[in-house]
This record gives C-alpha cells, structure tokens and sequence, in this order.
C-alpha cells in the first residue's frame, strides 16, 4: 500500500519470476524514482546470471537517492559486463523527459513541480551524463519471442503507452513516455509499461482488446518497492 505516514517506507526490490535466470531471461525493471536501496536489493537476484536487462526508465525525482541510481544504471548499460549480465538497456521516461526539457531551458518548474532536485541537475552536469540521458530510447522489442504464462508473444516495453498498431517508428514520443491509456500494442505482444502506479504494490495484467498489457511502476518513491519481472526466451 502506499506510505501514507510521512516517514520514508522500507524500500525493498522484488523479482517476479518463474524460472532461474540466465541468458534467456530478460528482466524488466520498473520505475525506480531514486530508491537506490530497493534497486540494490532486486540486483542481488540479476547480477552474475547472465540475464538481458530492460529499464522503462523514470530513474529520477521523489527519491532521494538518484546519484547512486544513474550511477548503477549507467554502469549496467554501459558495462554489463561488470555485473554478470548480457545487456542492459534504459529507455527515456517522462521524468528525462522532463529535466532534459529543464536543461534545455524550456520548463525548468514542470521538472521541479514534478520531484525535480537540484541537486540531481548538478550531479548529471558533474558526470556529463546529459548526452547519455538524451539518448535513450523510447522504445524496446525485443528481437525474439518469449514465454509468458505458457503464451508464445513478443515483447514490447515503454515507458507510458503505445498507439495499437502504428509502426513502433512512428509512435508519437508523447504516447510513449507520457500516455496512460491501457491498451495492447497488437494480439502478438505482450507490452510492459512503468509510469502508471499500481497501487497495492504488485505488477497488473490486463487483456485488453488490441493485446496483452502489464503494468509494472509500484509506486517506488510511495510503496517503497521496485518491481522487476522475468521473461524466458523460446
């Protein structure tokens, strides 16, 4: 549930897996908004398998611990190696979006009103991640199908949403990194969203007209809890 108390929750990472991980696994990494303690604790699991590694992306703001997350993430995409994995990628959330916008001098107070720190602003300036953050990809296929619950899909992961059947080039990038709305990508994807709280803390599926859905942001900077799921390539 979320903290409803005031005080910082008990920050701790959950794997949602039915199979050991290893190089045919792919393990997508929720919105984790600065709770690097929760991180730490869900890579405890992932280092040293061998796995494939996706971020949906909001790494920043609400958190109060965001130096150490960009430096682990950065660290993972950068050099998997080092941690025992195959690959890692992290995708642009809205939260990027946002301060990169603030960077380039077009709505520092969205940022801020948002969960914005300062203190992150300067820390990307002293590490020059700026050109690395503006990177990021909107979207992630992956390029074999995987298992899910004993269906053969591929698997699609944004930030926010996606357009039913628009070629993934030319989705809207506002869709992707800021939409909510819950529908499937097509009848062949499982597509896998952040952004959207899942309030009692624990990822949701949805089978919704145009595909499967699964929502995985539990609500870090609130519950406490990043979440990562598991997907087993056939």
């Amino acid at each position: 549930m979320p903290n409803l108390t005031g005080s910082p929750p008990k920050q701790r990472g959950v794997l949602f897996s039915d199979h050991q991980l290893d190089e045919r696994s792919v393990v997508v990494i929720g919105d984790i908004h600065g709770c690097a303690q929760a991180l730490r604790e869900l890579l405890t699991e992932i280092i040293n398998t061998n796995c494939q590694v996706v971020f949906v992306g909001d790494l920043m703001d609400r958190g109060l611990q965001f130096e150490s997350v960009l430096t682990i993430v950065y660290s993972m995409c950068t050099d998997p190696k080092k941690w025992g994995i195959k690959s890692a990628i992290c995708l642009m959330g809205n939260h990027e979006r946002m301060i990169l916008d603030a960077y380039s001098g077009h709505d520092f107070r969205l940022w801020l009103y948002n969960g914005g720190f300062t203190e992150d602003f300067q820390f990307i300036s002293d590490t020059n991640r700026w050109g690395w953050l503006n990177g990021l990809p909107l979207y992630y296929e992956h390029p074999t199908k995987v298992d899910w619950d004993g269906e053969i899909l591929n698997l699609l992961v944004t930030h926010g949403s996606v357009d039913p059947g628009v070629p993934l080039e030319y989705q809207d990038p506002e869709t992707l990194y800021w939409g909510r709305k819950i529908q499937g990508f097509s009848h062949d994807h499982i597509t896998v969203h952040g952004h959207t709280i899942c309030r009692e803390g624990e990822p949701l599926e949805y089978d919704t007209p145009t595909g499967k859905v699964l929502r995985i942001d539990t609500g870090s900077y609130a519950t406490g809890i990043v979440t990562g799921v598991a997907f087993r390539e056939v």
